[in-house]
């Protein structure tokens, strides 16, 4: 495990394909919401769909989005979202360049990872702890620790493209006015305290 995330890590740092990286983790998410929305068509009342959809959209979450994503048609569903995705990426190239931009998403992209993978290495900890408690059961529980393991490390992969793209979908750069900076005056001094003896803490 802790191969493949340092690998993905010193990948991404070395590559300037950061964009591409972004644009593959997107189109997995989509993939993976294409069974949910079809669950929510069967069941109405299932709302997996709805709460990914405006996990992922945040601030950019609209309820007529959410209404026209869960009648769209799978295409559609692709081609809204990554719209959506690109148009957030082109409103910061626009305002940074292209260089600055791919640099914004490699600090978030190496972030997410550092982060997740702390948080991992937490879990990880606290089952070595109470795989013993395993045995009870009459399991082994070393077999049992790795399935666990196994499937926490899944759970982080995909929540590290998760985070991932819902920070770059919702992330906007602003401008902030240049505010010229006042020539250094003397403090004026009241008139009223010519003379005065000062206390120690005034």
């Amino acid at each position: 495990q802790r191969y493949v995330i340092f690998s993905q890590r010193k990948d991404a740092m070395n590559s300037d394909k950061i964009f591409q990286y972004s644009i593959d983790f997107l189109n997995e998410i989509i993939e993976s919401l294409i069974p949910l929305k079809i669950l929510k068509k069967s069941n109405p009342k299932n709302s997996d769909f709805d709460n990914k959809i405006k996990g992922i959209l945040g601030k950019n979450f609209l309820e007529s989005d959410l209404k026209k994503l869960n009648e769209c048609s799978d295409k559609e569903l692709r081609e809204i979202l990554n719209i959506k995705f690109k148009e957030s990426r082109d409103e910061r190239i626009k305002l940074l360049g292209e260089e600055q931009a791919k640099d914004i998403e490699k600090r978030i992209f190496l972030q997410s990872i550092d982060i997740n993978w702390k948080s991992h290495i937490q879990y990880l900890e606290q089952l070595r702890q109470v795989k013993g408690l395993r045995s009870y059961g009459q399991r082994d529980p070393l077999v049992e620790y790795k399935k666990e393991a196994f499937y926490l490390f899944e759970n982080l992969l995909n929540k590290l493209k998760l985070d991932f793209i819902t920070i770059l979908i919702n992330l906007k750069v602003v401008e902030t006015p240049q505010i010229k900076k006042e020539e250094n005056k003397p403090n004026k001094i009241d008139p009223k305290n010519f003379g005065k003896k000062m206390n120690r803490n005034e």
